[in-house]
């Protein structure tokens, strides 16, 4: 390694941490020609975490995208020592995974089909062929195995050095024992490092500093979601007939076991994890652990000896604790930082950084040469939390339940129980002595169900058909059929005014924003390549003043967005707190209003797509016609202090119509039946308008915008290479939730991004990409498909258009 001494002045990228996270994203730079790169570590590579990680590499992950990414890991870890001389440890061994209940089969079967996307083989085995693969185990309780032949394993250390080796023959420099005391910053943007031993002058600096992370960027006033955490294992004394035996996970005893040089190690998940404050990691942390003690582990040392009980007579060599980095959600923190410029992160790997490091180099030295990353990576994004779940305690409240959570079950629509209650509603408790069944969304407490009929408002998980499921097809039907209300206060809502606020926003939206006041725009954000970076609603209020309005779970994201784009001239607040917002919607809806609204509420009055200044209920509100669910109905914006009188008057006047409170679950198979996107899930920066079927929200004639060339291109070009289709299951029984490969004639060509029950429709839908090049209607309608559920598959009916109401000519009446 080259020394202290040898410190540059000026680099192009500098990247602080010397894990195996950042010896990867310096190697793949190096690899793709910057080469002009410095790796400064505090200590010695690998000191913080990688060194004492279990050194798993697993083809299991929990989102498409990072499926494919460790899919790449494992093909690099497998050639790095002939490529660079230095011995990894690499072998890909297998794994096993067992399941003891019912649910937890379902959920092995769902997660093997999904990994079968990207080409990741699996098979589900019994347990006379679990006992032939994993010989001792005891097999009584297990239903059945998910076995992956070929997943792997590793030595930390030693890929590590390889990686950085690989590097370093690329012309990239890696400098051990030297801290970084300070991220330079001029204008708003990071442009080097201090060091005791002097400065380096960078174009971009990474910050990969794992558990020093959140530390470093609240120096330059960045709050990252971070939190360390302990993680124990054991490693027993030499045993017989370990050699290449397969990684074993016995999730529902949060246990796992890999062979270490004819060792076992064996390591947990344990329920009731320890958080770590970062004062109890000394200054000179390095290649350091914390005592272990007994009666905090026994219970899974335990469960380890009933799962394999030649554990229980083999003495343990090495009692291990040591600090880990983990995020409140359990995935990373990955891309540039909204508030610095050239300031990008890559830490919060949750335990599972060695699996993840070459595939988070290879996309975080994409992102840093491209200016974005290689794949639809929002899941880990950065920018995803709200600011309520960054705060410390948040954090050190939501992400020991996180980490305890890795090996629990991950049940659809499953709420955490920890760090509630952050941001709630003006409406909040109204609508909790109404039965409502809270979820969580960017640290937002919003109704998913409403209780009724002796039913509890708490969730009874299953893959199955869950305690509300009934009560979700009355409030479905209720609004198909009659009339309801949603709480969709969450939304993010920014003011943009000034003089030239439409100028601005014309430059920012693909859509026509030069509309008359008391006009509403859909449109779409794009970036230089045409992907889809918001999907926003634009509310014209008066000449130089527009209402913004997002989902919560993009709040952060679009209000960065909106700030680094807008201009100095231009104004932009938020005003999400200010107001509350009601959806009204349903055949009978403008019945209900007539009686509360000052305005004309006929078709012929108040037409769809624009808004008013109206009084509703005596109170002063924006009132506005559009539709999430494909009804008539309108939005109505009440100032939060006055929402639950507003609702209460509401209420009143809706008995008569028998007016129903409605739950985000509802809401989204509403959507779904109509075929109306969500972003971040059937949209996001790296699918285009085409390909997403939102063509006609785009008005290049109007107006010069971001992305506009690559629409055009993208027009020229004809028939997308991937669509998003709807599909219907013609099975009433099974359900969707997302990431359910698509089949077509045999093959699978694509996933669910999103899955519920239409019960105006009888059966589940979800929507998808068809990455099928030239693929139309016509072709469609002559083909066969089916959605893999569970490794079974069940056909389907698919379609380009909205299995409900095509024409949407229900909105409009």
């Amino acid at each position: 390694m080259t020394s202290k001494g040898n410190l540059p002045s000026r680099a192009q990228v500098v990247i602080i941490g010397g894990g195996i996270v950042g010896c990867s994203i310096a190697y793949h730079l190096a690899k793709r020609g910057i080469n002009d790169v410095v790796v400064l570590e505090r200590k010695q590579l690998t000191c913080g975490t990688t060194w004492h990680a279990a050194g798993l590499v697993s083809m299991l992950w929990p989102t498409p995208y990072l499926t494919h990414l460790a899919k790449y890991s494992h093909e690099l870890y497998a050639s790095l020592e002939e490529e660079t001389g230095q011995a990894t440890g690499y072998r890909s061994i297998g794994s096993l995974s067992v399941a003891r209940t019912p649910e937890r089969l379902e959920e092995l079967r769902r997660t093997s089909s999904m990994a079968a996307v990207f080409g990741v083989e699996s098979e589900m085995i019994d347990n006379d062929r679990l006992l032939d693969l994993y010989p001792g185990i005891d097999t009584d309780g297990i239903l059945g195995t998910l076995y992956i032949e070929k997943d792997g394993q590793t030595n930390p250390v030693d890929t590590t050095m390889a990686l950085a080796k690989g590097a370093r023959m690329r012309g990239a420099r890696v400098i051990e024992n030297v801290k970084v005391e300070e991220v330079l910053l001029e204008g708003g943007k990071a442009v080097g490092v201090k060091t005791e031993q002097g400065s380096i002058i960078a174009d971009t600096v990474v910050l990969a500093g794992g558990l020093w992370s959140r530390d470093i960027a609240a120096q330059i006033g960045i709050d990252l979601p971070l939190y360390a955490c302990e993680h124990f294992y054991v490693v027993t004394e030499d045993m017989a007939g370990l050699t290449k035996r397969p990684v074993l996970r016995d999730f529902d005893k949060g246990v796992y076991f890999k062979e270490d040089a004819g060792k076992l190690l064996v390591g947990w998940f344990e329920h009731n994890a320890r958080g770590c404050p970062m004062d109890r990691i000394s200054e000179d942390f390095c290649f350091d652990e914390f005592p272990c003690e007994l009666d905090h582990i026994e219970e899974y040392l335990m469960r380890g000896v009933e799962t394999f009980p030649p554990l229980g007579e083999t003495g343990i060599r090495t009692f291990f604790n040591g600090p880990e980095s983990f995020t409140p959600d359990n995935l990373h923190l990955l891309g540039p930082t909204p508030e610095v410029d050239n300031f990008y992160v890559a830490c919060g790997l949750n335990s599972k950084g060695i699996g993840a490091g070459g595939g988070l180099g290879l996309l975080m030295a994409d992102w840093i040469i491209d200016g974005h990353p290689s794949g639809d990576i929002w899941e880990c994004d950065v920018r995803r939390h709200h600011p309520a779940q960054r705060t410390q305690a948040f954090i050190e409240e939501r992400i020991p339940e996180a980490l305890g959570h890795t090996y629990a079950m991950h049940w659809p629509f499953y709420q955490y129980k920890t760090a509630r209650n952050r941001i709630r509603s003006p409406l909040h408790e109204t609508l909790q002595a109404q039965g409502a069944c809270f979820g969580e969304v960017g640290g937002y407490e919003r109704p998913n169900w409403f209780a009724s009929n002796g039913v509890e408002a708490k969730y009874e998980y299953s893959y199955k058909r869950q305690n509300w499921f009934e009560l979700h097809a009355a409030e479905h039907r209720a609004m198909r059929e009659n009339v309801g209300v949603y709480d969709i206060s969450s939304f993010g809502k920014f003011e943009v005014s000034g003089s030239g606020a439409e100028q601005a926003l014309q430059w920012i939206c693909a859509g026509d924003v030069a509309v008359e006041p008391g006009s509403l725009v859909y449109t779409q954000w794009l970036n230089p390549r045409g992907g889809i970076e918001a999907d926003v609603t634009l509310s014209r209020l008066g000449r130089d003043r527009y209402l913004v309005t997002t989902g919560v779970g993009s709040f952060n994201r679009d209000w960065w967005y909106l700030k680094k784009n807008l201009g100095a001239e231009v104004k932009l607040r938020d005003i999400s707190a200010d107001y509350a917002c009601l959806s009204i919607q349903g055949p009978r809806s403008r019945a209900v209003l007539e009686q509360l609204a000052d305005t004309d509420m006929s078709c012929q009055g108040f037409a769809f797509g624009t808004g008013r200044f109206a009084q509703v209920a005596g109170i002063d509100v924006w009132l506005q016609r559009l539709s999430f669910v494909g009804e008539l109905g309108w939005e109505v914006f009440v100032p939060a202090a006055r929402a639950t009188e507003f609702y209460r008057k509401l209420q009143q006047v809706g008995a008569t119509y028998e007016l129903r409170n409605l739950g985000m679950h509802a809401l989204n198979s509403l959507r779904l039946e109509k075929g109306f996107r969500h972003w971040g899930h059937d949209i996001g920066a790296e699918d285009n308008l085409l390909q997403a079927g939102l063509g006609f929200a785009a008005k290049p004639d109007a107006s010069d915008f971001i992305g506009r060339d690559a629409f055009l291109a993208a027009k020229v070009a004809g028939v997308p290479d991937r669509r998003l289709v709807q599909f219907k299951l013609n099975d009433p029984e099974p359900l969707l939730y997302h990431n359910e490969p698509i089949v077509m004639d045999g093959s699978i060509v694509g996933y669910l991004t999103s899955g519920m029950y239409g019960h105006s429709v009888g059966g589940a839908i979800g929507m998808g990409y068809v990455d099928v090049p030239g693929l139309t209607k016509e072709r469609i309608e002559t083909a066969s498909f089916e959605i893999e559920v569970a490794r079974e598959r069940f056909s389907a009916d698919a379609s380009l258009r909205a299995f409900y109401d095509p024409s949407g000519s229900r909105m409009k009446v």
